[in-house]
């Protein structure tokens, strides 16, 4: 990236302040918080069914979810139990089997056969799984999946509790892709989360021999922690880059101490603040760009020769639970609690809590929490927003194509909205597209919430949903 076009040379605090307005990251539209808890297990079946009797097998992504975890990150927003020991997980992975199976007895009745392309293994902390454990699992997704045949399989991975050993076992099972969770390298900031891992443990776990096993391997980074600085996030950003991994993942912290109460454990006035936050990710962003890095979108970042980088100029890049996935997967079967599916027009989330997981699935029914049955204006909607987030140029005619609508027409108002956005710099605007520009790539969410029906509505307030 070259001197002239550098993020930080275009925004100024000012453009900061008035943007410090909240707002979805468009890993689903609409959000998971508008999705109806009034969405039942029948609704499930019969959504499902549209799936298996639709002509249409696309490439579809399996997400499975493991909840336990060895130790709490007090940052951690996800849904995560503590646990010493394997009892719980024996436990749970006999209803994950079982959830399983109850998806492929559907599958069998409609004779239909999920074309897998990528496959997930989230948490918690999935590698805590002993050997046994892990290959019970891998033996059942044998039973429905060809893993010759998968792009990616990905493991979460806790440099804590992992060995080399472990992750060359994983290269035999066929994982081919690890993300590793790393926040922060700084031992303030890590004492500060209750997440202690030097670098070094990480280097060591990531030899040249470790690396030549895997296609790809992914960092995720947290800004906005305890404690931590301008400078002392430069200090880990130089450390990640020097580990170099295919890509990063870099992730606002998200304080929310009366939805995740282990939050409490951080005091407020050891965050950053909004400024300085945001100083972070668009200093880092430049640092990425300087270092080899591509900025995917929002939040990811990936060398040249990833396949995050390759499917945006192929244009299969597509946004969803996980982030950004290439390969065009757009159908989600989502296995766990917690876990979120996507396919055809609907999303379903699954129950939160472990005792009602297990009560669905032990009663042989689907452990659904809530669900949402997209109309046509969510589609166009949807595929509107994924477009400038992928891509960062929306073309009307392809959306008009697609749908049949006149697209100026159609958003009429929204279009008048754009006004704010184009005087700072965030876009460009003519009869048949709209551009997104260097400026408007930091802020692209507030380019996208103009075409959010409900929260481009000042009066709307976005709010996290969770456990």
């Amino acid at each position: 990236m070259t001197e002239h076009n550098k993020y930080s040379k275009n925004i100024s605090d000012d453009l900061i302040k008035k943007y410090n307005i909240g707002g979805p990251y468009y890993t689903s539209y609409p959000v998971l918080s508008e999705w109806s808890n009034n969405f039942s297990c029948q609704d499930f079946d019969s959504a499902l069914k549209t799936l298996c009797t639709s002509k249409n097998n696309n490439p579809s992504f399996l997400y499975i979810h493991f909840p336990f975890c060895a130790k709490q990150c007090y940052y951690c927003i996800c849904n995560s139990i503590i646990t010493q020991g394997h009892r719980e997980t024996q436990q749970y992975l006999k209803c994950l089997l079982h959830d399983i199976d109850l998806l492929l007895g559907f599958f069998k009745k409609y004779s239909f056969t999920p074309n897998f392309k990528m496959i997930h293994l989230g948490g918690g902390t999935p590698n805590l799984m002993n050997e046994h454990e892990f290959d019970t699992l891998i033996e059942k997704i044998k039973t429905f999946v060809k893993i010759e045949d998968i792009n990616e399989f990905v493991i979460e991975i806790d440099p804590r509790t992992v060995t080399k050993e472990k992750l060359k076992y994983y290269s035999k099972k066929g994982i081919n892709r690890l993300s590793f969770g790393i926040q922060d390298f700084d031992p303030n900031v890590q004492k500060a989360i209750n997440r202690i891992q030097s670098p070094e443990t990480v280097k060591q776990l990531l030899s040249p021999e470790i690396k030549k096993l895997f296609k790809n391997i992914n960092f995720d980074i947290i800004y906005g922690l305890p404690l931590q600085t301008k400078k002392s996030f430069r200090q880990t950003m130089k450390i990640v880059t020097e580990i170099n991994p295919d890509r990063i993942t870099l992730l606002k912290y998200a304080h929310t101490p009366n939805i995740r109460k282990h939050q409490n454990f951080i005091q407020e006035k050891d965050l950053p603040n909004y400024i300085e936050g945001q100083r972070m990710f668009i200093e880092t962003a430049d640092y990425l760009l300087d270092n080899g890095y591509e900025h995917i979108g929002i939040d990811h970042f990936a060398k040249h020769h990833d396949t995050l980088t390759k499917a945006t100029k192929d244009k299969t890049l597509w946004r969803n639970f996980v982030g950004f996935t290439p390969g065009g997967t757009h159908n989600i079967i989502g296995i766990g609690p917690t876990s979120t599916s996507s396919f055809n027009n609907f999303y379903v989330q699954n129950v939160y809590l472990l005792s009602e997981y297990y009560d669905s699935v032990n009663k042989n029914k689907f452990p659904v929490l809530r669900g949402y049955e997209l109309n046509k204006d969510d589609l166009i909607r949807r595929e509107i927003i994924n477009t400038i987030i992928c891509y960062g140029i929306l073309t009307f005619e392809d959306i008009e194509n697609t749908f049949g609508i006149n697209f100026n027409n159609y958003f009429k108002h929204e279009i008048s909205m754009l006004d704010n956005l184009i005087n700072d710099g965030f876009l460009l605007l003519d009869t048949k597209s709209i551009t997104v520009t260097l400026t408007g790539r930091i802020f692209v969410r507030h380019i996208c919430k103009i075409f959010d029906k409900k929260y481009s509505k000042e009066e709307n307030i976005y709010r996290i949903s969770g456990p």
